[in-house]
C-alpha cells in the first residue's frame, strides 16, 4: 500500500458525502479566497447539493471542473452543466469552462481562466473509473506523459473524441485531494487503488504527500 493514502469507509454514499463534507468545511476561511475543482458524473452530485446549500453565500469561494467532454456547457453530456445547474444560483465562483471547436485551444484557453483567477489550489474531488482513470487522464492516452501544471486535451473516444483534463501536475499541487469512490461496480478498483501499479490513479497517489480516499465498498 502507498504510505500517502488514507482511506475513509463508510457505511453508505451519503455517509461518505457528508463525511467528504465535514472535511471540507473544516478548511474553508470565511475570509480568505478558497477554491474547489469539482469532477463531472453522478457520484459527486450529493455532495455537490450539500456544499451548495452550506455555503450558497459565500463569494470567495472558486469552482473549477477538473475535466471536461469536448462539447459546449449546454450539452447534455456536459460536466459544467451540471456543475451549473447546481450551483448557478449561489454566490460562489464558477469558473466556466468555454467549448471552442480545436481542443487544443480550449484546454489552453481554460488553463489561462483558471490560473488567472486560482493562486493557491485548496481542493479537488476526484472520481476513480473502474479502468482506474482519473479525471480524464486514462490509461494508454497521451496526456499520461504530459508534464506542465494546467489542463491539456485527450483523445479517449469514450462519449466524446476528446477530453480536456487537468494534468497530473496540476493535480499533484492540490493542497487536499479527495477520492470519492462508491457503490458495488467500484468493489474491484477499490482493492488496486494503494497498490504499486501503472493506473493512473496510483501515479497521482505516488506523486503527492497525501490523498484521502471515501468510499463505501
Amino acid at each position: 500500500m502507498i504510505d500517502s493514502l488514507e482511506i475513509i469507509k463508510k457505511n453508505s454514499h451519503d455517509d461518505c458525502s457528508n463525511a467528504l463534507l465535514d472535511l471540507i468545511s473544516s478548511q474553508i476561511n470565511e475570509s480568505d479566497d478558497f477554491s474547489i475543482g469539482l469532477s463531472g458524473g453522478s457520484t459527486p452530485k450529493v455532495f455537490y447539493k450539500l456544499l451548495s446549500e452550506k455555503y450558497k453565500n459565500y463569494s470567495n469561494i472558486y469552482l473549477w471542473t477538473v475535466d471536461e467532454r469536448h462539447v459546449d456547457k449546454n450539452n447534455n453530456n456536459s460536466n459544467q452543466k451540471m456543475i451549473n445547474t447546481i450551483f448557478g444560483n449561489s454566490n460562489l465562483n464558477i469558473i466556466e469552462y468555454s467549448y471552442q471547436d480545436n481542443p487544443q485551444y480550449s484546454a489552453e484557453k481554460y488553463t489561462a481562466a483558471v490560473l488567472s483567477k486560482i493562486d493557491k489550489f485548496n481542493v479537488a474531488i476526484l472520481g476513480v473509473g473502474e479502468d482506474g482513470h482519473i479525471a480524464s487522464l486514462f490509461p494508454n492516452t497521451t496526456a499520461l506523459e504530459v508534464d506542465k501544471k494546467g489542463f491539456v486535451e485527450n483523445e479517449v473516444n469514450i462519449i466524446t473524441k476528446w477530453r480536456i483534463t487537468s494534468t497530473f501536475q496540476l493535480l499533484k499541487s492540490v493542497e487536499h485531494l479527495y477520492l470519492l469512490v462508491t457503490g458495488e461496480n467500484k468493489k474491484e478498483i477499490i482493492k488496486e487503488i494503494g497498490k504499486e501499479n501503472n493506473l493512473p490513479v496510483n501515479k497521482l497517489i505516488r506523486l503527492r504527500k497525501k490523498t484521502i480516499l471515501l468510499t463505501d465498498q
